[in-house]
């Protein structure tokens, strides 16, 4: 069986049909991000963020972009010729000072702004395909780091144009003196986001067969309370659970002080889902 099985694969001649048992997630994996923690790297069992989608959940202020920055920081410097950065940018926050103080190569860093997540489809689709023009005139081939900050931030564009005709129909409803309290809202179709987004993210794993992509999504989670049990969502919805190979939920868990000026945090990232194996929780220190 073993021969049948080898002469079967032979037959296809290509990287995508193999044996099982030549299967090697570290020997396919082309490129990694280093973390900037090496106990978190440790504690994965990787030697950073892999290739692929990785989702990295949270409340505010507790370390995601940080932890997603210092990750882009070791990408370009793991690849100074050939790496492109990306923030796509749904919040517009972005913060070049505390890019600058993290150690990042701000001028080697592309910002596209995002109005919606269909317009953002096409930017990265442009985006990519540009890319791969202008290096091949340099016979290099691109590797990417994309950093979409963030999920929770981003409209689908039916949600925009339902604002927009609200806002509009509202003004004309007060020009002719409507009572607000009689005044109803066109609410967005159901699920509008969650579809364009997961065509978006499923669009991006295509490319990955044929580019070297590292797409890493910030997740804000709100903490929600149902029959006095506390738990905590996500603002992409559920459907993102399903796209990642490894998925980091974070949580502050306090400060340290020097003379009562807090200098750093310590942030608990617990391992949700990773396709490497390791699931243990580590501790990382943030300075402030």
């Amino acid at each position: 069986m073993s021969s049948l099985i080898d002469k079967i694969v032979k037959k296809f001649n290509s990287e995508d049909v193999i044996k099982f048992s030549e299967k090697d997630g570290f020997k396919d994996m082309k490129s990694w991000a280093h973390t900037g923690s090496p106990s978190l790297d440790y504690n994965l069992h990787t030697f950073g963020l892999p290739t692929g989608i990785v989702e990295i959940a949270g409340k505010s202020r507790c370390g995601k972009t940080t932890l997603g920055l210092m990750s882009m920081k070791w990408f370009l410097k793991e690849n100074p010729e050939d790496g492109i950065a990306v923030i796509l940018s749904s919040e517009n926050r972005d913060n070049k000072d505390y890019a600058l103080q993290l150690g990042l190569p701000v001028n080697r860093i592309i910002i596209v702004k995002v109005k919606y997540v269909e317009a953002m489809f096409m930017q990265v689709k442009k985006l990519i395909m540009d890319t791969d023009e202008i290096m091949k005139e340099e016979k290099m081939k691109p590797k990417f780091f994309f950093l979409w900050d963030s999920l929770g931030a981003t409209l689908s564009k039916n949600e925009l144009d339902t604002m927009e005709e609200n806002t509009s129909r509202m003004e004309k409803a007060l020009e002719k003196g409507t009572d607000m309290a009689d005044f109803e809202l066109k609410n967005e179709k159901m699920m509008a986001f969650a579809k364009e987004a997961k065509k978006f993210v499923k669009s991006i794993m295509s490319e990955m067969y044929s580019h070297i992509i590292h797409f890493v999504i910030l997740n804000h989670q709100y903490e929600q309370s149902t029959m006095g049990v506390t738990t905590r969502k996500s603002t992409g919805g559920e459907w993102v659970e399903l796209m990642p190979c490894l998925r980091l939920s974070m949580k502050l868990k306090g400060h340290e002080k020097i003379d009562d000026v807090e200098v750093a945090q310590i942030t608990e990232v617990k391992v949700v889902k990773n396709d490497f194996g390791s699931r243990q929780k580590t501790d990382i220190r943030i300075l402030l």
